[in-house]
C-alpha cells in the first residue's frame, strides 16, 4: 500500500483536503470552428439608364457612407430639367395673372357689374392654373431626383467585393454596378449541435480566437441563433458579432468561438489537487477515513483553480496535497497545515535565547 509523504507502512497516510470553492463565474462551455463573415452586404444597382462617365471605386476599396461610387452621364437630363423649369415659370405666371383676374372679378361682382356665373367661372380659371402649377413643380422634382440618382453612392461604410461595370459602359435601370460588403463589425459564423443549443442564448458573451492572430483573442457577443438546422449535421449556424473598427480581421479568415455562460454556483478546486492519466482528469476525495478515486468533467481555468462541471460535490473532502500516490480504498489521516507566518521557535529555544540576550 502506497504511504504517501511521511507516513509509516502501519499509519494512515497523511493527507490535507479542501472543500471545492462555491462562486459565479464566466464559463467558456463551448468551442466551435468558425468562418469570419460580413454583416451585410448589398448588390448597388442604378436606378436611371445612361452612359457611366465616371467609376471611382475598384474592388477590395474600403469605402465610407456617402462616398461616389460612378456617375453616368447628366447631359440629356441636365437639358430635360432646365425645359422643366421654364415651363414651371411660365404656369406661375399664368397663375399670378389669374390671381389678379379673380381680385378684379370679386370687386366688380360685389359692385353688381359682372354676375355670380363669370366669378364662377374666373375661380375655375384660377384653380386650373394653380393646379397647372403644382404638375409643373412635381415634374421639376421629379427631374432633379432623377438627376441626382445619376451619382450612385454608398449606403454604408463598406468593402467592394465586386465591380460589375467599366468607364463608358451604358446601363439599364436595375443593373448591377457594384456589390458591398459591410466590415467594420463583422460575425464569425458557426454551428451548435441540439444538444448545447439550450445553452447558447442571444446577446450572451463569446470569446473568438482568430487563426490568423493566435496571441490574441477578440470579444464577441451572440447576435443570431439561426432557428433552421443543417440537415446533414442537425446543427444550427449561429452568428456571433465582432466589432472590427481597424479592419484587422478580414472576411473568410478562420476562427474559433468560445461561448460563455455565467454560473451562480460554479465549483472550483485547485489545481494541485486534479491529477491526470490516460483516462482523464480526476481527484481523491476522503470519506470515512478512505479515499476514492473520483473522475472529473473539467470546464477553463479560472487563475490557480479548475471549474469543476461534474464529479464533485460542496460537501466533498478533496486531497490537495499527498494526493500523489494514493489508491482508491487506501486509509488516510486528515491533517492540517500550518498557518502562513514565520515559524514558532520551541520553548527550550526562547528561553535560551532570553538568556543570551540577558547576558
Amino acid at each position: 500500500m502506497a504511504t504517501g509523504f511521511g507516513a509509516r507502512p502501519d499509519h494512515p497516510t497523511p493527507v490535507v483536503v479542501i472543500r471545492p470553492e462555491q462562486r459565479s463565474i464566466e464559463d467558456a462551455f463551448l468551442e466551435r470552428e468558425a468562418t469570419l463573415s460580413p454583416i451585410a452586404r448589398a448588390r448597388i444597382s442604378t436606378r436611371q439608364e445612361g452612359f457611366i462617365r465616371r467609376r471611382l471605386v475598384d474592388e477590395g476599396d474600403l469605402i465610407r457612407r456617402g462616398d461616389l461610387i460612378a456617375e453616368l452621364d447628366d447631359t440629356d437630363r441636365l437639358l430635360r430639367l432646365a425645359e422643366l423649369r421654364a415651363s414651371l415659370r411660365s404656369a406661375e405666371a399664368t397663375r399670378d395673372e389669374q390671381e389678379r383676374g379673380w381680385k378684379r372679378a370679386e370687386k366688380l361682382y360685389k359692385q353688381k357689374v359682372i354676375s355670380v356665373g363669370e366669378l364662377e367661372d374666373q375661380q375655375a380659371a384660377l384653380n386650373r392654373a394653380r393646379a397647372e402649377v403644382g404638375e409643373a413643380r412635381a415634374r421639376v422634382k421629379l427631374a432633379e431626383q432623377a438627376l441626382e440618382e445619376l451619382r450612385i453612392v454608398a449606403p454604408m461604410d463598406s468593402l467592394v467585393a465586386t465591380r460589375f461595370t467599366e468607364q463608358g459602359e451604358y446601363l439599364e435601370r436595375g443593373d448591377p454596378v457594384v456589390e458591398l460588403k459591410r466590415v467594420d463589425t463583422i460575425i464569425a459564423v458557426c454551428t451548435v449541435s441540439e444538444r448545447h443549443l439550450k445553452d447558447v442564448r442571444q446577446g450572451a458573451p463569446a470569446i473568438v480566437h482568430v487563426t490568423a492572430f493566435p496571441e490574441q483573442s477578440f470579444p464577441g457577443l451572440v447576435w443570431k441563433v439561426i432557428p433552421q438546422a443543417q440537415l446533414e449535421s442537425r446543427s444550427f449556424p449561429v452568428w456571433v458579432l465582432l466589432p472590427n473598427p481597424d479592419y484587422k480581421l478580414k472576411l473568410g479568415m478562420s476562427a474559433r468561438v468560445s461561448f460563455v455562460r455565467s454560473l451562480e454556483q460554479a465549483l472550483l478546486v485547485p489545481k494541485d489537487a486534479v491529477l491526470e492519466d490516460t483516462d482523464g482528469s480526476y481527484v481523491f476525495v476522503v470519506s470515512d477515513g478512505q479515499v476514492e478515486r473520483r473522475a472529473l468533467e473539467l470546464g477553463p481555468a479560472v487563475a490557480d483553480t479548475w471549474n469543476v462541471r461534474s464529479g464533485l460535490s460542496p460537501e466533498d473532502l478533496v486531497v490537495i496535497m499527498g494526493n500523489e500516490d494514493l489508491e482508491t480504498g487506501e486509509m488516510v489521516q486528515i491533517v492540517e497545515l500550518p498557518p502562513p507566518g514565520p515559524p514558532t521557535l520551541p520553548s527550550s529555544l526562547e528561553a535560551a535565547h532570553d538568556e543570551i540576550s540577558g547576558s
